[in-house]
Formats: structure tokens, C-alpha cells, sequence
């Protein structure tokens, strides 16, 4: 009788093991109760009440209708609240549903489903967050927190060289400012991240650069010009100002005049586009071009307003596989000018307001006095939308599938 007994004795510790290698004990959760379903661009935020010691399995597929554990949807593994599903077709419906399980258990019943419908940025803005500050914010940019770091920040600047910096958004919700600098010195009109720095310009030739965000340098940039914007390809940088004022750098630290530039009028906007051409715009109408940020050339822009931003944007057809190119400047008096080349360029205007800034990712956002906002895929062919409020915006960024805009007396808008 002994052996049997210590055969079973030593059968039901096996067994024991097993199961808890399998995940025996685990259990099924509960349906989880989802707080809300956020459509951005390309992207879904959903959040949803999460309890402890709950492992939560996300489904998904286009469509109205699913369940959890279904063959022909799609899933992510051990997900949290609040979770950005990313990698999604714009204008297509999703339907998703959540269930969670406990100690490896198997999967619970799937939550109530939910479907929502990603849309490009730029059509719907919302009030960012509160910088606490009534100096003018002039541009904003985005890059990592540190040389050092895998995460990201928003830095914008402004009048008397105020400097604000925010970690990047974590859902679907405004930043979360803290001024890094005091508003003490030259302003600042511009910043951007490049080559592992941020770099920020303004008045007097001002030139600011920053690995981390809050430990900020001045750097001699060789002139005395006032500076209004930056632009990079992501091996240069570009600076252009007053009286017709083009530097050029390879580290945002030592910069170079540019030997030919046939204006002296302010410039106050540049971009480089994927065609291999820097331009940048200015008073009067004032369109230069050049190949190599040291060579500018005098193209008409077929306007004499004023122009105060550009961008540009490069649009791959999914089914020929073909690449478009575009570059926008947008001005005073809600002036607009596009090409696709470069050399030729179409007027048109959009309302009356002066437009002050220009972003692109799929799509173009323009932004100007009292709240004017409009979007555009193409360059050419623009709506208006709806702004939060009515305060005059300077500067706009598209990053991590986010327009984020700042303006006038501190204040912030987002489009995601």
C-alpha cells in the first residue's frame, strides 16, 4: 500500500505544477466598463475603468460589430488605461471591445462594443493647456525630453523670451505646461528640435539651444538681425529674419550668412520640401528658393501681401505608389499660396484674417488672427473649421498624429 500511496502523493504535486505553469488558479474577469472611445488621426483613445491584478486584452477590426476573441479581428495584449491604438485607416469605422483575465486565467465576457471612426487632424481643435502667462507665444516644437531619454516633450517660446515645455501628450487631453525659462530678454519667434537639440531664435540675432528642455545656452549666431523662423532637413538648419536675413548651420550652434539673397525685405517664414528645395517668404510678397540653403533665388509668388509661414507635405498615392509634392505660404489678408514645383505658384484667399502659421502632416492647418482656422489636403483646396476660442495663433506643429497650436496671451489649441 505504501508505493501506491507516494505514486499518488507525487501525481498530485505534478499535476499541481502543471496548472501553475498553465496558469492554473487564474480566472476570468469581469466585462470592463469603458469610459470613452476618442477617434484622433489614424488612431483611437479608449479608456475604460481598470481594476487590479487584471490583465486586459483590447479586439478590434473595421466594422460595427465584434467579440472578444473573434478569429478575424485584431488585438493587442496586456493593455492600460488609457490606451492609444495606433496604425489605423482614417474614415474607416472600428468596432472594439475589451476583456481581462486574472493570474492567466482565461479570457472574461467582452465589454459593451464601442465604435468609433479615425479622422485626419486639423477639422476638430480643442482649448490646450493653461500656460499661465499673457506673453505672446510665437512657435512650438517637439522632441525628446533629454539627450539621454526615450520620451518626448512640447517646447514652446514667445515674447521676452519666455520658454514653456510640457511632456508629450499622454491621451487624448491638452498639455500640461510648466515655464522653464523666465520672461526676461530678447524674444523669441521660433524653435524647433534638430539635430538632437532644441534650438530657439529671435530678436538681436538671439540664438538659444537646449538638450533637455529646461537648461538653455546662447549660442553666436553673427548677426544682429531679428529672426522669425526655423526650418531644418534633418541636416541643416535655416534661420530667416529682418532686412532680408538668411543664416545656415550644421549643429544650431555655429551658423553662416548665406552669400546670395537678392531681397532686403523681412523674411519671416521658410520650409524645406522633399523636392531638395529650401523656400522661404516674406514682406511684399517676398518668395526665395535654393537648392542649398547658401544660394537663394527671387521667384514671383503672384502676390504682394505679406506672407509669414509655409510648409510643405509629400503625399504617396497607396495605389500607384506615385509621390506628390506640395509647399504652402500662407499671409496677411488670408492669403494662400501653393505649388508643386516650386517656380509657379497659385494665389487664392480664405476669409480676411491674417494667417500667421502653417503645419502639415496628411493634411495642411493654417492659423491666424482671431481664431481663423482652416485645413486643407491638397494645398489648394481649403475649409474652414472651428477653433475653441478666439485668440490670434503664431505658431503650429503637427507631431505624434497632433496639430498643437500657441498664441497670443499664452494660449494653446489642439487638433488630434
Amino acid at each position: 500500500m505504501f508505493l501506491p500511496r507516494r505514486r499518488q502523493f507525487i501525481t498530485a504535486i505534478l499535476s499541481a505544477a502543471v496548472l501553475s505553469a498553465c496558469g492554473g488558479g487564474g480566472g476570468s474577469a469581469p466585462a470592463p466598463s469603458i469610459k470613452s472611445v476618442t477617434p484622433g488621426d489614424t488612431q483611437i483613445v479608449i479608456d475604460w475603468v481598470q481594476e487590479p491584478g487584471v490583465e486586459y486584452w483590447l479586439w478590434f477590426k473595421a466594422g460595427d460589430t465584434i467579440s472578444a476573441g473573434e478569429k478575424t479581428a485584431s488585438y493587442r495584449l496586456n493593455v492600460s488605461a488609457p490606451y492609444i491604438l495606433t496604425g489605423l485607416t482614417n474614415d474607416t469605422q472600428y468596432a472594439i471591445t475589451i476583456n481581462g483575465r486574472t493570474n492567466g486565467g482565461p479570457g472574461g465576457p467582452g465589454s459593451a462594443v464601442q465604435t468609433a471612426t479615425p479622422r485626419a487632424a486639423g477639422s476638430v481643435w480643442l482649448a490646450g493647456g493653461a500656460l499661465g502667462s499673457t506673453n505672446a507665444l510665437r512657435s512650438v516644437a517637439y522632441g525628446l525630453s533629454s539627450s539621454s531619454a526615450t520620451t518626448y516633450a512640447y517646447v514652446a517660446v514667445g515674447d521676452t523670451g519666455v520658454i514653456y515645455s510640457s511632456p508629450a501628450y499622454v491621451s487624448a487631453s491638452a498639455l500640461s505646461w510648466t515655464q522653464v525659462r523666465p520672461a526676461s530678454g530678447a524674444a523669441l519667434n521660433a524653435v524647433l528640435y534638430a539635430l538632437a537639440k532644441y534650438v530657439a531664435v529671435g530678436d538681436g540675432g538671439a540664438v538659444l539651444t537646449s538638450t533637455d528642455t529646461t537648461t538653455w545656452t546662447a549660442a553666436t549666431s553673427g548677426s544682429s538681425a531679428k529672426l522669425n523662423a526655423l526650418a531644418t532637413n534633418s541636416s541643416t538648419l535655416v534661420a530667416v529674419g529682418a532686412n532680408g536675413t538668411i543664416l545656415h548651420s550644421g549643429d544650431g550652434t555655429t551658423w553662416t550668412a548665406a552669400t546670395t539673397v537678392p531681397t532686403t525685405n523681412d523674411l519671416h517664414g521658410v520650409t524645406y520640401s522633399a523636392l531638395g528645395l529650401w523656400v522661404a517668404v516674406g514682406a511684399n510678397g517676398t518668395l526665395l528658393t535654393s537648392s542649398d540653403a547658401v544660394t537663394w533665388t527671387a521667384v514671383s509668388s503672384g502676390t504682394t501681401a505679406t506672407l509669414k509661414a509655409a510648409a510643405s507635405m509629400s503625399t504617396v498615392n497607396s495605389t500607384t505608389g506615385g509621390v506628390t509634392y506640395s509647399i504652402v505660404a500662407v499671409g496677411n489678408g488670408g492669403v494662400i499660396v501653393s505649388s508643386t514645383t516650386g517656380t509657379a505658384w497659385n494665389v487664392q484667399t480664405q476669409g480676411s484674417a491674417n494667417l500667421n502659421a502653417v503645419a502639415s502632416s496628411s493634411r495642411y492647418a493654417a492659423l491666424g488672427d482671431n481664431g481663423a482656422v482652416y485645413s486643407s489636403t491638397d494645398g489648394t483646396t481649403w475649409a474652414a473649421a472651428s477653433s475653441p476660442n478666439s485668440n490670434t495663433m503664431y505658431g503650429v506643429i503637427h507631431a505624434d498624429n497632433i496639430f498643437t497650436a500657441v498664441g497670443a496671451a499664452g494660449n494653446s489649441i489642439y487638433s488630434y
